[in-house]
């Protein structure tokens, strides 16, 4: 157990430190060498996990038995998608460029078991994980501005760092902003740990400002809705959100002040965030933030477990369902007049496509990574997408994970990705109050993850650490220790 544990950590590490940063010409297929490199990680490491300990990770022992179940539905789902995927070339090993074919599923679902289990976490494999997205956040900011740091062949604004377009980096901070805002809101307040975690997070949160990707609502939106309900439960814990807010206030802030020492330097287009940013919202969150500290500060701790914690959250959870129903309503209703931009007109026409498709391919879907091939098939849709896009441009995904899994994977794979996060959810939902702020931890990467992936699509570089941050929740939620 030791010994997979150490190659889990290990192929942890790995994945974090060396992935993100891995590219052989500049930009060029990109995407391409990052999911080969993943594939071969991914294939060695479980190779050598299955070879040395095949009766730890597929015994039937009953502690595990539900992850296991979960696990082998979801691979019996896959395979009957690959059975009657329209291409199952591309089906197995992915489109080129993207490869988050069958075999890149199989490895993130038998990671998300193995993990299950648990890996070595401590401060030093944690500061080897973290490292590197601390580092690509600075080289961000720093090239937003103007100044490359790190010169690479084929730069252009859509492109940041080494990570590639936008989209992709949005997605790779949806799991690791969260994970460190979580980390800052859980340590002891002004302890070492605490001053650490909370560096780490203006600057990830302030790459995720100035990137570009306007998702980065839906990223925020779910770590600090998520940290909400985790702090309705006790005093300390209010006050460690209020800090949190605090702290991104001092993120928009410090984007300000690069806004005003490089005037006209910011190398992308204007954003949403950007002028959230420039219109001094963060000195409103900050001064608001010191106020309520104190405030809250003043009030005497309750010798019961919380100020009513339970009914505030219960709340807390009717009124997020209210307010999730009323946008989605609304979007719902005025979709035709919202959609006028380009993700509005693949998202109609994602829809027009499962609605054609046959009985059985709503159910199973036309396979993994096939979503290009088949939107092209038909010439009508294939001279729109030219029309809107350019002819240089092709369309590989529905911009939206669960439209995407709709088409490839059909409702069963659409039931399945649901299903798995819920579970995981739910699970660390029933931690008890020991555990809690490791369970909020693993809970606010798979929140945000999928917040971020209603307009976004799955990648190599955001859904295998969000696997990861499953297989963890598990254990987490099952393991016998915090």
């Amino acid at each position: 157990m030791q010994y997979r544990r150490i190659l889990l950590t290990f192929y942890m590490i790995l994945l974090s430190a060396f992935l993100p940063v891995y590219m052989r010409d500049g930009y060029y297929m990109l995407g391409e060498e990052k999911g080969v490199m993943y594939m071969i990680i991914s294939a060695v490491t479980a190779a050598l996990i299955i070879l040395a300990y095949l009766p730890d990770i597929f015994g039937e022992r009953e502690k595990k038995s539900d992850t296991a179940s979960i696990v082998k539905a979801f691979v019996c789902i896959n395979l009957i998608n690959l059975v009657f995927s329209l291409d199952k070339k591309v089906s197995f090993f992915g489109l080129e460029g993207w490869r988050t074919g069958f075999a890149t599923m199989f490895l993130m679902l038998f990671f998300c078991a193995a993990f299950s289990e648990g890996a070595i976490l401590n401060r030093y494999t944690l500061a080897a994980v973290f490292a590197v997205p601390f580092i690509i956040a600075i080289l961000v900011i720093t090239e937003r501005f103007g100044i490359n740091l790190l010169r690479v062949s084929g730069t252009e604004p859509s492109f940041v760092a080494c990570v590639g377009n936008i989209n992709w980096y949005a997605g790779y901070l949806s799991v690791f902003v969260p994970i460190g805002v979580g980390f800052a809101a859980t340590r002891e307040v002004y302890g070492k740990q605490f001053y650490l975690w909370s560096v780490y997070s203006v600057v990830m949160i302030m790459s995720l400002f100035v990137q570009g990707s306007e998702s980065a609502i839906l990223i925020l939106a779910g770590t600090y809705g998520l940290l909400i309900w985790y702090a309705l439960y006790e005093k300390e814990r209010l006050l460690a959100l209020i800090i949190q807010f605090f702290l991104l206030g001092m993120a928009m802030f410090e984007v300000k002040i690069l806004l005003g020492i490089f005037p006209g330097k910011y190398t992308y287009t204007d954003n949403i965030l950007i002028h959230i940013c420039d219109m001094n919202v963060g000195i409103v969150l900050m001064a608001a933030s010191l106020f309520v500290y104190r405030i809250v500060a003043l009030f005497k701790e309750s010798p019961e477990k919380s100020w009513n914690g339970e009914k505030y959250r219960k709340r807390y959870i009717v009124i997020s369902a209210i307010l999730a129903i009323s946008a989605i309503a609304f979007v719902a209703y005025r979709f035709d007049e919202l959609a006028q931009n380009g993700r509005g007109i693949i998202w109609r026409m994602t829809i027009d496509m499962y609605n054609g498709l046959s009985p059985f391919r709503k159910v199973v879907g036309i396979g993994r990574d096939c979503f290009g091939s088949y939107v092209y098939s038909d010439p009508n849709r294939a001279e729109l997408l030219k029309e809107t896009f350019g002819a240089g441009n092709r369309l590989t995904n529905a911009h939206s994970i669960i439209l995407t899994e709709l088409i490839e994977g059909g409702l069963s794979g659409v039931m399945c990705m649901i299903f798995i996060a819920f579970y995981v959810l739910n699970s660390l939902r029933k931690c008890d109050t020991e555990k809690e702020p490791t369970a909020i931890i693993c809970a606010l990467p798979i929140v945000s993850y999928y917040l971020n992936g209603m307009i976004s699509f799955s990648q190599i570089l955001s859904t295998p650490y969000m696997f990861i941050c499953l297989g963890l929740g598990l254990y987490v939620a099952n393991g016998e220790q915090s």
